[in-house]
């Protein structure tokens, strides 16, 4: 039978509780895959590797023997870490609500927030992706992050104000010379050419990180 690591499931859990940190806020800060984190804090990892322990024990200022409750913590050592980390809060735009969010500027209150990283610029905003177009890589429902000040770069994903849709559509960019073309990753879109960025369109903002929720309400 395969070994759970309840221990380890335990001590991640309590840290967590103590610093009011989220599994996806830990796995940005050690910069692990979330699917990662979320089976070590669930007990169901079956065989942690020490290159996925390291990073979280290093955080938190443990050993990795403590980590995975084999030694118990420094009561007074562990007080003395932050209770929270800091991260900005971004303001959740719908798709529809997108352009006028760009036009108005800064706008004081919104119905929904998520959080994000303090690097981010008062202007990011975050958006749920309405298609498929982007699938595999985005599924559909994902939660996307963009920030309008960044400058896009070959192969960035990106926002993109088409001048002759109301809606904002997107994409990957790829940048040929002179040349930007628009491409969707879904390949039952196939049949759908590369679209050349023509004048009058323009790119709003740059995708800075995306979220993929795999438990449906």
């Amino acid at each position: 039978m395969a070994k759970h690591y309840h221990k380890l499931s335990k001590v991640l859990q309590r840290l967590l509780f103590e610093r009011r940190m989220k599994p996806v806020d830990l796995a940005r800060e050690v910069d692990l895959p979330q699917p990662t984190v979320h089976r070590l804090i669930s007990g169901k990892s079956t065989r942690p590797y020490r290159s996925s322990l390291e990073p979280i024990a290093a955080y938190f200022s443990i050993t990795v023997d403590q980590l995975l409750g084999e030694q118990p913590l420094d009561e007074a050592e562990h007080a003395k870490l932050p209770t929270k980390v800091q991260f900005k809060e971004i303001p959740m735009i719908k798709w529809d609500a997108i352009e006028g969010y760009l036009q108005q500027g800064l706008a004081k209150d919104h119905d929904a927030y998520v959080m994000g990283a303090p690097s981010l610029s008062d202007h990011a905003f975050a958006t749920v992706l309405e298609d498929s177009s982007m699938e595999p890589v985005f599924p559909k429902n994902s939660t996307l992050i963009f920030d309008p000040t960044q400058t896009a770069k070959d192969r960035n994903y990106v926002l993109i104000q088409l001048k002759e849709v109301k809606l904002p559509i997107f994409r990957q960019l790829l940048i040929d010379g002179k040349d930007q073309y628009l491409k969707p990753l879904n390949p039952d879109l196939s049949s759908f050419k590369m679209r050349l960025l023509e004048e009058g369109d323009m790119i709003v903002a740059v995708l800075i990180e995306a979220r993929t929720s795999f438990h449906q309400d």
